[in-house]
């Protein structure tokens, strides 16, 4: 079973998805968001995907549509999160600083770096916000 709740607040209007995403429910999710785009007058949409477990094809292009129109992603299921991002970065494309951290990553974990500034790199890595940190899989 698919739910859409619309939560309006004064600065924003949350949809909070409950079930899977197909393309059975996209449609159910499509027409919300254009009920609540035509209502929102100056505040943002934000999606909240926290019990959203799967998401196929049609619903990977639904909420890749919202997001080109504007919508934010306030919280994903764990699952989902390697593909909400990957929606987002096709949407807004990368920026210049997650470029920059992800090479730091990969330099620093290829083990180029010399022993003599590895702790220095590692040090600045910790520094970094943790959004800004890719998932590490041990």
């Amino acid at each position: 079973m698919f739910r859409v709740f619309v939560f309006d607040e004064p600065f924003s209007v949350k949809l909070r998805l409950e079930g899977a995403l197909t393309s059975q429910t996209a449609p159910v999710l499509a027409e919300r968001w254009a009920k609540v785009r035509a209502a929102l007058k100056g505040r943002k949409a934000i999606l909240d995907l926290g019990d959203v477990p799967e998401v196929d094809a049609a619903g990977r292009s639904t909420l890749r549509e919202l997001a080109s129109a504007g919508a934010q992603v306030g919280y994903a299921h764990p699952r989902l999160r390697a593909l909400i991002e990957e929606i987002l970065e096709d949407v807004r494309g990368v920026s210049p600083l997650r470029v920059f951290v992800k090479r730091l990553f990969d330099y620093t974990s290829a083990g180029s770096a010399d022993s003599s500034r590895s702790e220095w790199w590692c040090r600045l890595r910790a520094m970094l916000p943790a959004f800004l940190r890719p998932c590490r899989t041990a």
